[in-house]
C-alpha cells in the first residue's frame, strides 16, 4: 500500500519572536538579512502567527512614508496574521492544502506554521512549494495504484508504448503478461473486502518479487495485473516458448501459499501472455491479445497459461476456441415444421456448455470487437447452414438461418458490406439469412445505421427487431422507417399472456395487429407450456420458438431432429 506523501520535506525553520518585539528591531535584525521570508510570532498565550517579509516591508513603508516612525516602537504583533492553523511534519500534503486553502487571508495564501508533536515551533511552509507538492502527489496518485503500489493502468500503457518503441528489429521481444485471480470475487463474499484488499496486496508483492527486471507491473483494476517486459531470445528459443515460461513464473509465484492469509483467502491466477517484435505496434492490441489469451485460460480451468495467437485474419483464435454456436428451431404450429433455426453463441466451461457467454461479449464490447465477434458467429452459421444443404437434408432446403447483431456492431463502418461478405463467402444466399437487431439498440443507432440497414435488405436478408414488447423503445421502433421482414415478441410477453394476465395477452394481441399492417412475419418466443402456446395462437400468431417445442441444441442434435422431421412430413 503506497504511503501518503506528508509535509515534512516541504517545512523551512525559520526564526521565531515574542509577539511583544518591537517593529524596529524586527526590520534591523531580521528581515534586513534578506533571506528571511517569513517571521513566527508567538503570543503569550503560546499562539501563532506569520508575518511575511512583503506584509512588513510594507507596512513599515506606509502610505506617505511614515510607516516606520508610526510603528517602529510597536510590537511585531499588531502586524501579525493570527488564526492561521497550525501542522506538524505529518501532516499529508492534500490535508496541508486544505487547511491552507481554507484559512482566511486577505491577501490571498498564508505560510502556515509547523509545530513539532510537542507542540514547539519547527518551521512554516510555504503555499508555492505547497501547491507543487500538491500536484506531484496528484501525478504519482494517477500513475500509482492506492491499493498495491503498483502502476496504473496508465501507467501501463504508457510503459508498454516506450518498451515496444525501444524494439530494434532484431532478437528484442516485448512479453505481456495478463494475469487475473481467480478466487477474489469468493474471498470477497466469504470472508470480507478485507481479506480481499490482504489477498490483491499479497499477490502484487509476489509479482514485484518474480517480475524482475520487468518494464513496469501494473494492476489495472480489480483482480487484474498486467506485467510488461522486454528481453532477447536465443536463437534456440521460440517467442511462444519465452512467453509461457515467462507467465509460468508468474502464474507459480501467485500459486505459493502465503503464510499471513488464511488458507480460504489463497488463490490462484489465470495468465495470458502475448508477444510483440515489432517497433511500430500497437501496444492497446497487444494488451487485448494477452487479456483475451488470459480469458481463455481462465475458462479452461484457471491456474494455467495461455499463449495468445493471430489468426491470419486478424481474429484472435483464442476467444473462439473458448465458444461454439447451439440451434434452436422456430416452428411453423400449422404443420409442425421447423422453418428457421437460430444460432445462439455459448461458452465452452468445465461444467457446461450452455452458457450465454456474457463475459466474452463483454469483453469484445470492451475491446471495440462486437463487429469481429458477430462475424465470426455469422460465418460458422452460414457453414452450417450449407453443410446441411450439401449433405441433402431436405428439411435444409428451406430453412432460414437466424443470427444476432450486437447493439454496438450497428455504428460499426461499412457494416453492409462487411456482413454481406461473410456471408458470401460462406457460399450461403443473403436470402437465407435473418439479422436480429436487438432490443437493447438505441433508437438513435438503428435510425443511424439506415443506410447500411436498407443495403442489407436490398441485398435479399431479412431483419428482424427482437425482443418486442420488453418496453415502449421496442414498439417505438416499429414506429421508424425500417426495412423490417420480421417481429419477434419478447417471452415475457409470452409467459404473461399464458398465464392469463389481461395486459399482456392484449399486448400479444396489439404487436400481432401491427405486424399484420406492416406486413411482417411475426414470431413469439419462449414459448414454453401448452398456455402460453395456446395464448399465441388466440392472438393469432403461428410461429413460435421455445423449450415446448425445441430446447437449443448441438449441431448434430439438430440434424438428426431435422431428418426425423422430414421423415414424419413424408409419412403424413
Amino acid at each position: 500500500m503506497t504511503s501518503e506523501a506528508t509535509i515534512e520535506p516541504l517545512v523551512e525553520h525559520c526564526l521565531m519572536v515574542p509577539s511583544d518585539t518591537p517593529c524596529s528591531e524586527v526590520g534591523a535584525h531580521i528581515f534586513n538579512r534578506g533571506n528571511r521570508h517569513t517571521l513566527l510570532v508567538r503570543a503569550d498565550d503560546g499562539e501563532l502567527g506569520v508575518v511575511s517579509r512583503e506584509h512588513f516591508l510594507h507596512s513599515m513603508a506606509g502610505a506617505y512614508g511614515y510607516g516606520r516612525q508610526l510603528l517602529a516602537r510597536q510590537g511585531i504583533g499588531e502586524l501579525t496574521h493570527w488564526g492561521m492553523p497550525a501542522v506538524t511534519p505529518d501532516t499529508p500534503v492534500a490535508t496541508a492544502a486544505a487547511l491552507m486553502m481554507g484559512s482566511e487571508a486577505p491577501e490571498g495564501f498564508r505560510d502556515l506554521p509547523v509545530v513539532g508533536a510537542d507542540g514547539d515551533p519547527l518551521g512554516i511552509i510555504r503555499p508555492v512549494r505547497l501547491m507543487r507538492a500538491l500536484a506531484d502527489d496528484a501525478a504519482r496518485r494517477a500513475e500509482t495504484d492506492g491499493l498495491t503500489g503498483l502502476a496504473t493502468r496508465a501507467r501501463v500503457i504508457a510503459g508498454l508504448e516506450d518498451a515496444i518503441a525501444g524494439l530494434d528489429d532484431g532478437d528484442a521481444r516485448v512479453i505481456v503478461a495478463f494475469l487475473d485471480l481467480d478466487r477474489l470475487k469468493h474471498v470477497n463474499d466469504s470472508l470480507g473486502h478485507g481479506a480481499g484488499d490482504a489477498l490483491l496486496r499479497s499477490a502484487s508483492r509476489r509479482l514485484l518479487a518474480v517480475a524482475g527486471g520487468a518494464d513496469v507491473v501494473g494492476r489495472l483494476g480489480g483482480d487484474e495485473f498486467v506485467v510488461v517486459a522486454r528481453m532477447r531470445l536465443p536463437a534456440a528459443i521460440t517467442a511462444e516458448d519465452a512467453a509461457l515460461a515467462y507467465g509460468e513464473r508468474l502464474r507459480a509465484a501467485l500459486a505459493q501459499h502465503d503464510p499471513d492469509l488464511p488458507d480460504s483467502a489463497q488463490a490462484r491466477a489465470s495468465v495470458g501472455v502475448a508477444v510483440e517484435s515489432s517497433p511500430g505496434a500497437d501496444a492497446e492490441a497487444l494488451l487485448r491479445l494477452a487479456d483475451t489469451a488470459m480469458y481463455s485460460a481462465k475458462l479452461g480451468g484457471g491456474d494455467r497459461v495461455q499463449y495468445g495467437r493471430r489468426s491470419a485474419q486478424g481474429v484472435d483464435a483464442i476467444l473462439t476456441d473458448a465458444l461454439h454456436l447451439m440451434f434452436q428451431p422456430i416452428i411453423d404450429t400449422a404443420t409442425g415444421m421447423p422453418t428457421a433455426v437460430e444460432a445462439l453463441l455459448r461458452a465452452h466451461t468445465a461444467a457446461d456448455d450452455s452458457n450465454f457467454p456474457a463475459d466474452i461479449k463483454l469483453r469484445a464490447v470492451r475491446q471495440g470487437a462486437t463487429l469481429e465477434l458477430d462475424r465470426w458467429v455469422l460465418s460458422r452459421a452460414c457453414r452450417s447452414l450449407r453443410r446441411w444443404q450439401a449433405d441433402g437434408l431436405e428439411a435444409a432446403r428451406r430453412l432460414r438461418m437466424h443470427v444476432n447483431l450486437s447493439p454496438e456492431t450497428l455504428v460499426a463502418p461499412g457494416l453492409a458490406d462487411e456482413l454481406l461478405t461473410t456471408i458470401a463467402e460462406a457460399g450461403v444466399a443473403p436470402d437465407r439469412i435473418v439479422l436480429e437487431l436487438s432490443e437493447l439498440s438505441r433508437v438513435g443507432d438503428i435510425n443511424a445505421a439506415s443506410l447500411e440497414l436498407a443495403a442489407l435488405d436490398a441485398a435479399g436478408v431479412s431483419l428482424a427487431l427482437d425482443d418486442v414488447g420488453v418496453s415502449l423503445d421496442t414498439l417505438r421502433l416499429l414506429q421508424q422507417q425500417l426495412p423490417l421482414s420480421l417481429i419477434k415478441v419478447d417471452r415475457t410477453v409470452v409467459a404473461g399472456a399464458g398465464r392469463g394476465n389481461a395486459v399482456d395477452a392484449e399486448v400479444l394481441s396489439v404487436i400481432a395487429r401491427i405486424a399484420a399492417q406492416l406486413k411482417v412475419e411475426i414470431i413469439a418466443e419462449g414459448v414454453e407450456t401448452m398456455a402460453e402456446s395456446e395464448a399465441v395462437a388466440r392472438a393469432g400468431i403461428r410461429h413460435e420458438q421455445g423449450f415446448l417445442r425445441f430446447r437449443p441444441m448441438s449441431e448434430p442434435l439438430l440434424r438428426a431432429r431435422l431428418a426425423s422431421a422430414a421423415a414424419l412430413a413424408m409419412r403424413r
